[in-house]
């Protein structure tokens, strides 16, 4: 799957002329050091709303859950220059760790793209056309998504599987008829957890080269960080001007953006990929990671011992 992903990638952006001189872009390459004033704050007892809050930032998946990557997450990052992207990378696999995901080792086979480029709408379209097998989506689904111009468009490819990772069978035939129903051959009752799980294999986030103008590569990193990690909704820059996913968002007052990830970001992200298991409904999900929030996981972390 990969290596098909890395051919149709490669022609595309070949195609688009996609990696830029250093000249082209203005990204500052480093953190930015103004004061974030748009903090998200979380506020203790405030747990139902929390998770109101996440199930409104996260799409759920055709199985009502959360899908979230299982196996090590390999980033590669394309579009920028060579340096910046070098940057870019250490800082995603920085940030998977610090929330407590798994990042492979250096040369690991990529299984998220984040792709800087300055067509981006006609870069998904163009490759929904070619390989329509990476988006998970019904035809009317695919041309909403592709509808509308965004800053930053992020998609996964996911699977359903049982409640332990293993893969799922299929029914093939029933009553004589082609199924593509699919069998758990481990299922138990419970209420506590589900019997399947929805994995993230392969992730993607598209973002508009021009929009990054004056912007850090800590702002570029944490906003690809979250867009991977999670399965955005693609309204989700809207709902909180403190979060890193509000970067490219217009500010009447002309507050700054935020620096990097903001608390709420942060617990969201080690809320979620710090659960031990993930066979849970949404619902579930939504308040395990509301109660990690409380609990502190959105802290800063302290600072690296020299």
């Amino acid at each position: 799957m990969n290596r098909v992903l890395s051919v149709t990638i490669a022609a595309l952006l070949a195609a688009a002329g996609a990696v830029p001189a250093a000249a082209q872009v203005d990204v500052r390459a480093s953190s930015a050091s103004s004061k974030q004033t748009d903090e998200s704050v979380v506020v203790t007892g405030q747990r139902k709303q929390i998770a109101q809050a996440l199930k409104k930032l996260i799409e759920q998946s055709d199985s009502e859950q959360f899908a979230r990557f299982e196996d090590e997450l390999c980033p590669i990052v394309i579009g920028m220059p060579r340096d910046w992207t070098a940057s870019l990378t250490r800082m995603i696999r920085e940030n998977v760790i610090a929330v407590g995901g798994k990042a492979g080792k250096p040369g690991c086979t990529f299984n998220a793209a984040i792709i800087f480029i300055d067509q981006p709408l006609e870069l998904v379209k163009a490759f929904a056309e070619e390989e329509p097998g990476y988006f998970s989506m019904t035809p009317k689904e695919l041309a909403k998504f592709t509808a509308v111009q965004r800053p930053v468009t992020s998609w996964h490819v996911t699977d359903m599987r049982g409640r332990d990772g293993q893969e799922l069978g299929q029914m093939g035939m029933l009553g004589g008829m082609p199924a593509d129903a699919r069998i758990n051959r481990n299922a138990a009752a419970s209420r506590l957890y589900t019997n399947v799980r929805e994995d993230m294999l392969v992730g993607f986030v598209v973002i508009d080269r021009q929009q990054t103008v004056g912007k850090s590569l800590r702002q570029l990193a944490d906003l690809a960080t979250m867009h991977i990690m999670l399965d955005v909704r693609q309204d989700a820059s809207e709902l909180d001007p403190g979060s890193i996913l509000s970067l490219f968002e217009a500010r009447a007052d002309n507050s700054p953006a935020p620096d990097r990830l903001s608390q709420f970001d942060r617990g969201a992200l080690r809320g979620f990929y710090t659960q031990r298991e993930n066979n849970r409904s949404a619902r579930q999900q939504a308040e395990n990671i509301a109660r990690a929030i409380e609990k502190g996981a959105g802290d800063e972390p302290p600072p690296a011992k020299q």
